[in-house]
């Protein structure tokens, strides 16, 4: 089975406006078309339960509700609990990426990451929450 990442609704979240601005140019290259936005947890949380993505993509360090904190409100919500969530980390730190892990974390992508990094670890992550491959397509 294949679905257009077109389709496919993704959250980035993200406290720094730029990486937010970046990561979302990236993912409309990739050819996605619903994108959301938020710059922390809270934020976050109350679109992610309105709008309810596909793909959650966090920044780990964060004001008002930290990467964790969202990561963990995210797997307890009966509506969101099998989102895909990909968290975001500068650092480079063994117990970071186990603790996103231990609450759920699907994968964790270490800043700064390549486009080819990011395309990699969606495509895996759907594909295992789904079965279906993406089809990448590049707007015109």
């Amino acid at each position: 089975m294949v679905v257009a990442a077109s389709a496919i609704r993704v959250m980035v979240v993200d406290d720094d406006e730029m990486m937010r601005k970046l990561t979302r140019r990236t993912l409309e290259k990739m050819g996605f078309a619903q994108i959301y936005a938020a710059k922390d947890g809270a934020e976050a949380f109350e679109l992610a339960r309105s709008q309810h993505p596909h793909v959650i993509i966090s920044d780990y360090d964060m004001p008002t509700m930290h990467g964790l904190q969202f990561l963990k409100a995210i797997r307890q919500d009966p509506g969101l609990e099998k989102t895909g969530f990909i968290m975001l980390s500068g650092a480079a730190n063994g117990a970071v990426i186990k603790k996103a892990k231990e609450l759920g974390a699907d994968r964790v992508v270490m800043k700064p990451f390549s486009a080819a990094d990011l395309k990699q670890k969606l495509e895996a992550l759907v594909h295992e929450l789904t079965g279906s491959s993406i089809e990448w397509t590049t707007p015109h």
